[in-house]
C-alpha cells in the first residue's frame, strides 16, 4: 500500500488554522511535528504504546517552525476499506480509507495552496511550502521497532520477536519461574506498554487464578489473551474486527506455539453480528475489552457483554480516558447483570472492573 505523503511547513501557532483547511478540503488526518517537548501531562493523554526516546539529533528542530504532515492514499488499482458493520455506533471514531484520484489530489493542492495564501492574509504562516514524498505501509510499520524492548510486566516477560531474551532474565526463563511472550504486535494496537494495556494486565494478575475461560473482544495483537494463557487461563476466545489484525494474531500464535485448543480467533464485529455472538457463546469467567469508550458503553447494555459471562464473571474494561470513567461505571450500573467492583488507574488512563451478579 502507498501514500504520498504531504509536508507543509508553518510556524507553531498556525497549526490548527492549517488543520482546518486541510479539514475542509477533506483530509482527515495530519501528524504536527515542532521542536517543543511533549510534556507527561500531554502524553498521558495520548492512545500511543511508545514514546520513542529519541536521540538530540533525532528531534524536530525547536527553530520556531512547525510541520503539518498529511497523506493520500493513491496506489493505482486499490479501492477504499469497506466500513464495517456496526461502524453506525459512533462513526467518530472510525477511519475509511479514501482513495485519491491523481485529478483529485491536484485539486485538492491547488485549493491548498490558494488557502494558504488567504491564510496568510490572516494570520502568520511561516514559509507555507509543500513537500511531497511517498510513504509505504511498510515503512509505517516497521519503523517503532527501535523503541520495542524486553520488559517484564506483571510477572510475565514480554519480547518482541527481534529481540533476544535479556541475560538476567535467562535463568529465571530458562526455570520456568519467568514465562515468555513473543510478540510481533505489526500494525496492530499492543505491546503491553500502553497504560490501558497495563491496566488490563493488572487486573488479570489478581483475577486469573487458573482455569478460566477468557473472552478478549477487540484483542488487538492478542496480548492481554497470551497473558491471561501464561497466567494459567484454560482457553481464550478473541474477536477483532479490523482486518490488518488477522494476521498479526495469527503470526503471534505460531511465535508461541498456541493452538486453537487454546486460543479461538473470531473476525467480525461482536456487538452488531448475531452469527458471531453464537459462535463466541457464553459460559467465560473473565471477559476484557480494552477499546474506546463509546464501544464500552455499548457492550454494557443488557444483552451484551452480560450474555456471555457466566455468574460471578469479571469484566474488565480498558482504553478509558479518566474523564470517561463515570460514564463507563453509569452504564454499567443501569444494567442490574453488572455490580461495578472498583476502577484502577494509571496517569490519565482507567479501568473499570464489574462483576456479572
Amino acid at each position: 500500500m502507498q501514500w504520498n505523503k504531504y509536508t507543509i511547513h508553518t510556524v507553531p501557532g498556525a497549526e490548527e488554522a492549517v488543520s482546518a483547511l486541510l479539514l475542509e478540503l477533506g483530509v482527515e488526518g495530519v501528524e504536527i511535528e515542532d521542536g517543543r517537548p511533549l510534556s507527561e501531562e500531554d502524553f498521558n493523554e495520548l492512545f500511543i504504546d511508545l514514546l520513542p526516546e529519541l536521540a538530540p539529533d533525532d528531534l524536530p528542530p525547536d527553530d520556531g517552525t512547525a510541520r503539518v504532515i498529511f497523506y493520500l492514499r493513491t496506489e493505482a488499482g486499490e479501492s477504499a476499506a469497506p466500513a464495517q458493520e456496526g461502524d453506525a455506533l459512533d462513526d467518530s471514531y472510525t477511519i475509511h480509507d479514501k482513495l485519491w484520484s491523481p485529478e483529485e489530489a491536484s485539486f485538492l493542492l491547488e485549493h491548498l495552496r490558494q488557502g494558504l495564501e488567504a491564510l496568510r492574509e490572516q494570520i502568520d504562516i511561516g514559509e507555507g511550502r509543500i513537500d511531497a514524498d511517498i510513504s509505504r505501509e511498510e515503512e509505517w510499520r516497521d519503523s517503532w521497532k527501535a523503541y520495542f524492548r524486553p520488559e517484564v510486566m506483571d510477572g510475565v516477560l514480554i519480547r518482541p520477536s527481534w529481540e533476544a531474551v535479556p541475560e538476567e532474565y535467562r535463568p529465571a526463563v530458562e526455570s520456568g519461574a519467568l514465562p515468555v511472550i513473543t510478540m510481533d504486535p505489526g500494525t496492530a494496537f499492543g505491546t503491553g506498554t500502553h497504560e490501558s494495556t497495563r491496566l488490563c494486565l493488572d487486573a488479570m494478575e489478581e483475577l486469573v487464578r487458573g482455569g478460566e475461560c477468557v473472552l478478549d473482544i477487540g484483542c488487538g495483537s492478542g496480548i492481554l489473551g497470551f497473558y491471561a494463557l501464561k497466567r494459567g487461563a484454560a482457553s481464550v476466545t478473541a474477536t477483532e474486527l479490523d482486518p490488518a489484525c488477522e494476521g498479526v494474531i495469527r503470526d503471534n500464535l505460531a511465535l508461541n506455539q498456541t493452538g486453537p485448543a487454546q486460543f479461538r480467533l473470531f473476525m467480525g464485529n461482536l456487538l452488531a453480528e448475531e452469527a458471531l455472538k453464537e459462535a463466541v457463546g457464553g459460559g467465560y469467567d473473565i471477559i476484557a475489552a480494552n477499546i474506546l469508550t463509546p464501544v464500552i458503553v455499548a457492550l454494557a447494555a443488557p444483552g451484551q457483554a452480560d450474555r456471555h459471562a457466566k455468574s460471578g464473571a469479571w469484566f474488565i474494561t480498558s482504553g478509558i480516558i479518566a474523564e470517561k470513567g463515570p460514564e463507563v461505571e453509569a452504564a454499567l450500573r443501569a444494567n442490574p447483570a453488572w455490580e461495578v467492583v472498583k476502577t484502577l488507574r494509571r496517569n490519565a488512563w482507567v479501568s473499570v472492573i464489574a462483576k456479572r451478579r
